[in-house]
């Protein structure tokens, strides 16, 4: 009789395993607010802001929205209600929170309503405007209004390239780092709006609008504008609906700031993560 081949084992290694992933910051209730209250306070004195009281005055006209949100901006931001049942109703569609933010449900509508054509029935690409230097303001629903600057007697100026000529603009001013853009949300072709689809069409908006076929210098424009984003707001006034993105150092989109307005009493009503 021979013994059997009999394999000992050896000495049996636990496997490493990778670490769990660290908590994002929406998970944390205080790490959450902190993040929203950063980026109001610095989206409340950017030329962005200013740039989105222009596109108010004129999106829901009749309301005073601009002076309004002028003169009481530190009781309006201190009066923020966080995401709950009672701020989706404020806002007028569901909402909820995932790891980079807030999350809209736009279901109810898209059955509603068909995506708008130009007001009046003009045709044309969109086109931005300046209203504010560091910032610019794309309207897709009506490619001729001008967004006027509040407080100011003159219409905003074309981007350079666009419309007639305009004197060449300084360093500072070419360094756009907020959009807002007027749009039907619907037009974003989803049916769920996170950060990312924010992002995705914001990107499809202003690409679309500052790139040009016949002029392939274009594309280094649009690249330029797109990497200085920092802030992006996207107004629809149907839905009578607002959502602030903010764009970070990684290039991470986080929608912390959304508004719904009520035309019948005029100030918006604003919700934070």
């Amino acid at each position: 009789m021979t013994r059997p081949d009999v394999t000992v084992p050896g000495p049996r290694w636990a496997t490493p395993q990778d670490a769990p992933p660290r908590p994002g910051p929406m998970s944390d209730p205080g790490r959450r607010k902190a993040l929203a209250d950063a980026f109001v306070a610095e989206f409340v004195s950017s030329t962005t802001w200013r740039a989105t009281l222009a596109v108010l005055e004129g999106a829901f006209p009749g309301l005073g929205m601009a002076a309004t949100l002028s003169r009481q901006t530190d009781e309006l931001w201190r009066t923020m209600d966080a995401v709950d049942r009672k701020a989706a109703a404020k806002l007028g569609v569901p909402v909820w929170l995932d790891d980079a933010g807030m999350v809209f449900d736009l279901s109810a509508h898209l059955r509603a309503r068909a995506v708008r054509a130009p007001l009046g029935g003009r045709a044309g690409p969109p086109r931005a405007s300046k209203p504010y230097a560091g910032a610019f303001v794309i309207d897709t629903l009506d490619p001729l209004r001008y967004h006027r600057a509040v407080g100011g007697p003159r219409a905003p100026r074309d981007m350079p390239g666009q419309g007639a000529a305009v004197p060449a603009p300084s360093a500072a001013e070419d360094d756009d780092s907020g959009v807002v853009i007027v749009a039907n949300l619907a037009s974003a072709g989803v049916r769920v709006l996170d950060s990312a689809a924010l992002w995705r069409y914001a990107d499809q908006v202003v690409t679309g609008t500052l790139h040009e076929v016949a002029r392939p210098e274009t594309r280094a424009r649009v690249r330029s504008a797109l990497w200085a984003l920092r802030r992006v707001v996207l107004v629809d006034p149907d839905l009578g609906l607002g959502l602030c993105l903010q764009i970070d150092a990684a290039r991470v989109p986080r929608c912390l700031l959304a508004f719904g307005v009520d035309r019948t009493e005029g100030a918006p009503r604003f919700v934070r993560p």
